[in-house]
């Protein structure tokens, strides 16, 4: 397999319905996916078994975990270890998009 490049202003892609989700990837060790969150769309805390890595692009949030909300802005990077609960929450005014890494 070959490296991969993109512009992820391309692959932006924001559903009224329900989180945007853009897989740019998938190799035999990670994945990796654009989430594009309009205004009030959220991500429900969840766990699995391989470590997950968001890099905040646009937009801001609230980062949901087991503790207090953390809020995110473009630029943080957020390293949720395997079977730690992790969810997000578009709770700004213009649309959140971050890339997820999962490995394992």
């Amino acid at each position: 397999m070959e490296s991969m490049f993109w512009d992820y202003k391309e692959k932006v892609a924001f559903d009224k319905e329900k989180a945007g989700k853009v897989v740019l990837a998938e190799t035999a060790h990670s994945r990796t996916t654009l989430w594009c969150l309009l205004p009030g769309q959220h991500i429900h805390p969840h766990v699995h078994a391989g470590d997950h890595i968001w890099v905040v692009l646009e937009g801001t949030g609230d980062f949901l975990s087991n503790a207090a909300p953390r809020s995110l802005e473009p630029g943080m990077v957020v390293v949720a270890p395997a079977g730690q609960p992790h969810g997000i929450d578009n709770s700004g005014s213009e649309g959140l998009v971050f890339v997820s890494v999962s490995a394992g």
